[in-house]
């Protein structure tokens, strides 16, 4: 081994905490003879973007690492399409590498202003100026554009009566407002602004920043100067907090050092060059040296994966890291062509990735970011899977329902038909309405904002509809007119459901279910039995009823609902709620001693008319026998068809003379 050798060896040993050798060799296709300015590697340190003169013109170049070799990649034009024009510096990636700031001019607009140009389908846009409060007519340089893209460092010149040299400048910062737009750039405060600043950098934490100065040197008058070398500072502004810059002595040089940036092992990387007095400085190689702890940004995890249909197409989504607890929103990215994203947290803390685009569903997955790199794949859904359930508010019972689905206007997609859990699938993108109908129900509405954020791929809907109701009057007077206070007995037949109500004064407004059958029943003391049978579902149904009880002393009251099968003294089992309903009262008077008698029209011959009749009051007795009604309280007659109520001259007058009557007889 030839001793030049063994001596560079030696070199590389000694310094191997600097890695000088090792970033040399690694730096090499870049400092490969040319001038490189403005050096900045990207925030996952993937890339490094620069200005440099390989074909003999400055523009910009990229160079990417091979991750395998540790070695950056020869530098490949790149922004070529779209600069011509602009004089171009500081290029900087952002977090997910898919815009390019950089300060440039041209000849119409001779200053320095910053631009951004953003990768669409492969290709560069053309540049355009960021929004307002930042560009100026003074030269804006050096744009720092932070990991969250949510602040911005760069410098203006000073003052000319404090200039000490041309190219003297300060650092100013502006912050992305809630509305999208930047604030009014700040000068930062004079701890950051000693001497002359320039190609500001953040680190991935958003905290953390770099930056090139000259140390203030005044002269004995108190005039700012400053002494002919960069050197690159630390500094850090944490919310409200703030510490003060600090040069990293580590790295001092005989040649200025400008354009720090840092990578993701927090390696720094700058510019080394010469200055000649009178000349624009030239920074001529890109170099690297290891950060000391007390220098590093905060641990940053890179949050990476794809968003992808899920048919597995790239989609042009959002990715937004939140705090779960605060639900503020830390970052937010959009995918490249490819489905692909990335962005950067802050270590050892929980986020939930929410991942969003228009006309898809929304799909959230919480990590914890432990480790340096966290890959996290999505794949959301064009349409969902929907299915309703619609039941009776009040009771909760099933019911069936016509749907129809209309626009966020109420102009009609169509009709549903669905069934009681059945399901069927519709589009995500656009604000619909679902309306529920049913016969005897109010219409309700469910609106679908499937415009906005949708997490699940099936949703069962629990409809309640709410039953119309009927008002139905009810009087009760005695045979004088007078009115009686009662209890009714309010039976709905449909539901099998008895409640009762107090009437005061002789009269009461009941809300009945509209549709449904209802027995409405009272046995005032004293008086007759009383009992109405309504059918709401009958659009004729009476909504007013007056009945006139009378006294208990030889009155006979009809008992409409009891029925026979035709020619048979059998029961129906129809008839067994009005003959309970004669029971219940009989027990609660059981003073009373009362008369079953049987009625017939006049078709068939009146001896056989009478027999059937005996026969059917005979076994209404026996069934208020059975039960517990007792037989000294009991008379049955049968009386044919001799005591017709209405002439026998219809259908309808001879179902009328066809009856059973109940008589009080004596207490």
């Amino acid at each position: 081994m030839s001793p030049p050798i063994k001596k560079l060896l030696l070199n590389c040993a000694v310094l191997l905490l600097m890695s000088p050798c090792l970033f040399s060799q690694s730096l090499e296709k870049i400092n490969k003879g040319a001038v490189v300015k403005y050096p900045r590697v990207s925030f996952d340190g993937s890339r490094m973007i620069m200005i440099a003169n390989y074909y003999g013109v400055f523009r910009p170049f990229v160079s990417y690492l091979d991750k395998d070799s540790a070695i950056w990649d020869d530098p490949v034009p790149i922004l070529k399409e779209v600069i011509d024009g602009y004089e171009v510096r500081d290029p900087q990636f952002n977090a997910d590498n898919s815009k390019i700031y950089f300060a440039g001019r041209t000849e119409e607009k001779p200053d320095f202003d910053i631009y951004y140009s953003t990768l669409v389908e492969g290709s560069w846009t053309p540049p355009k100026p960021v929004p307002f409060n930042i560009n100026t007519q003074v030269d804006e340089l050096g744009p720092a554009v932070s990991a969250d893209e949510k602040r911005i460092l760069f410098t203006r010149p000073l003052p000319i009566e404090e200039k000490a040299e041309d190219f003297c400048a300060q650092l100013f910062y502006s912050e992305l407002t809630e509305t999208g737009d930047w604030s009014v750039a700040e000068l930062l405060p004079p701890a950051y602004n000693t001497g002359c600043i320039c190609t500001p950098a953040y680190s991935r934490d958003n905290k953390t920043f770099y930056y090139a100065s000259y140390e203030d040197v005044s002269d004995a008058e108190g005039k700012r100067m400053a002494r002919n070398q960069f050197s690159i500072f630390w500094a850090k502004i944490d919310g409200l907090f703030r510490y003060n810059p600090k040069p990293i002595m580590s790295i001092i040089a005989d040649s200025d050092l400008v354009a720090p940036s840092v990578d993701s092992d927090s390696t720094l990387y700058y510019g080394s060059g010469l200055y000649t007095r009178g000349e624009n400085r030239i920074e001529s190689l890109v170099k690297a040296s290891d950060l000391g702890k007390s220098f590093q940004p905060d641990q940053t995890a890179l949050i990476q994966g794809t968003i992808t249909s899920e048919k597995g197409e790239p989609l042009n989504a959002v990715l937004r890291a939140i705090d779960p607890f605060t639900t503020k929103v830390y970052q937010s990215v959009k995918t490249d062509q490819q489905g692909k994203y990335q962005l950067f947290v802050p270590m050892n803390q929980q986020y939930s990735l929410l991942a969003t685009t228009e006309g898809y569903s929304a799909q959230t997955q919480i990590i914890d970011a432990s480790d340096e790199a966290v890959t996290k794949n999505f794949e959301l859904f064009p349409s969902v899977e929907i299915s309703f359930n619609v039941f009776d508010e009040e009771f909760y019972f099933p019911i069936s329902s016509a749907l129809k689905l209309l626009d966020k206007d109420f102009n009609l997609i169509s009709n549903l038909d669905l069934g009681t859990g059945e399901s069927t699938t519709i589009d995500l993108g656009e604000e619909l309405n679902v309306i529920f109908t049913s016969e005897n129900y109010f219409e309700d509405t469910l609106n679908l904002p499937f415009h906005e954020e949708v997490i699940f791929d099936f949703f069962a809907f629990d409809i309640e509809l709410k039953r119309k109701l009927k008002d139905v009057t009810l009087t009760f007077s005695d045979e004088e007119g007078n009115s009686l206070g009662l209890e009714v007995v309010v039976f709905n037949v449909t539901r099998n459901e008895k409640t009762k109500r107090s009437v005061k004064d002789g009269k009461v407004t009941l809300q009945l279910r509209d549709g449904e059958m209802y027995e409405i029943s009272t046995a005032a003391e004293g008086y007759s039995y009383f009992s109405e049978q309504l059918d709401l579902s009958d659009k004729r149904a009476k909504t007013q009823i007056a009945a006139e009880l009378k006294s208990i002393k030889n009155a006979s009251l009809v008992l409409n609902n009891i029925v026979f099968a035709s020619n048979s003294y059998e029961l129906n089992a129809a008839s067994y709620e009005e003959l309970n309903k004669l029971v219940d009262y009989l027990s609660e008077n059981n003073a009373f001693k009362v008369e079953i008698s049987a009625h017939t029209d006049d078709s068939g011959g009146a001896s056989y008319n009478l027999k059937l009749s005996n026969l059917r009051a005979n076994s209404v007795l026996e069934y208020l026998q059975d039960n517990s009604i007792t037989k000294e309280r009991l008379v049955s007659r049968g009386f044919g068809e001799d005591r017709p109520i209405v002439p026998n001259d219809s259908d309808e007058n001879k179902a009328r003379n066809r009856r059973v009557e109940f008589k009080i007889l004596s207490e």
